[in-house]
């Protein structure tokens, strides 16, 4: 021990001791996630503000499929928990893990031989089956978000009903904007575009529930009220970023009557073709989701 060292303890703010006691007891609170441990059950559904019907209909569907998944896990892990499933040469590590069998995945699947699966749909399959634009002929991409979430195939009126949540969800806070405009107009898009998202965080109802000790069984419930309100924003503040890059920084009036894909295409002001909304229906949907494969490979497929 250095004898001659300053054994003097710090002094402390107390409001910083009083912060970091808060802190803990928020931390504890989502820890133990209930006043009964013995009674906590990871997939309960727990009410939320002003739910639309739409979304109480989605929330019950992937409890219920979690429900099912969740005892699947439980019995794989208790069967085959120490199963091999495969050898990992230096050469596979080295690539870049390929090869590597090293996720679990079911919203899709990217096969080397047989190509990309949504929910175990090729992508013609899917493209055929999900409800379309009147007229149209390419699925919906919230038609397929819905897939992914729930694997199930949503209804027309699903559909429509889910269309609309995305709408009321669309409006972008002034700051964002304002985010945006203090960057050079030449700054990379998706430099923009990331900026962007990041600035959506004071805005996020998963951190506004987590600082007032929402329960950990409750954190997918908000995870996907986040998720949803950036799916909904994104096409607005894409299409402000792509008028202010390149076109005349005027965005054209966004039409809550159009899908949310069709609405993109409006708001990007190339043209007013149909098939170019067609196009871009068919491009967001196959892009998805690209959770089950390597995102190169993916494009490569596509």
């Amino acid at each position: 021990v250095d004898q001659d060292a300053d054994t003097s303890p710090c002094p402390i703010h107390p409001f910083s001791v009083w912060t970091a006691m808060q802190r803990l007891a928020r931390i504890a609170h989502h820890v133990v996630g209930v006043d009964d441990p013995a009674s906590f059950n990871p997939l309960t559904v727990t009410p939320t503000a002003a739910a639309s019907p739409i979304m109480e209909l989605l929330r019950a569907k992937i409890a219920k499929l979690a429900k099912e998944r969740s005892a699947l896990k439980t019995e794989l892990l208790k069967q085959s928990g120490d199963a091999k499933i495969q050898d990992v040469t230096v050469e596979m590590a080295i690539n870049g893990a390929r090869s590597i069998k090293s996720m679990v995945t079911e919203t899709s699947d990217l096969d080397a031989n047989s190509g990309i699966f949504y929910r175990g749909m090729s992508l013609y399959d899917v493209n055929k089956a999900l409800p379309k634009a009147p007229g149209g002929e390419s699925g919906l991409p919230e038609a397929a978000l819905w897939l992914l979430l729930t694997g199930e195939v949503p209804t027309q009126d699903e559909c429509k009903a889910f269309t609309a949540e995305l709408h009321r969800r669309s409006e972008v806070p002034k700051s964002v904007y304002d985010t945006i405009s203090a960057m050079p107009k030449d700054t990379h898009p998706m430099t923009q575009l990331s900026v962007a998202m990041l600035a959506l965080q004071p805005y996020s109802k998963f951190t506004a529930q987590y600082n007032e000790g929402m329960k950990k069984n409750a954190y997918w419930e908000w995870a996907l009220e986040d998720a949803l309100d950036v799916i909904a924003k994104s096409p607005v503040v894409a299409a402000f970023i792509y008028r202010r890059s390149f076109a005349d920084g005027q965005v054209p009036q966004y039409d809550d009557k159009m899908d949310w894909a069709g609405n993109f295409a409006q708001m990007l002001g190339i043209n007013s073709d149909e098939k170019f909304k067609e196009c871009t229906r068919l491009y967001l949907m196959l892009h998805a989701d690209h959770e089950g494969g390597n995102v190169s490979a993916h494009t490569t497929h596509l």
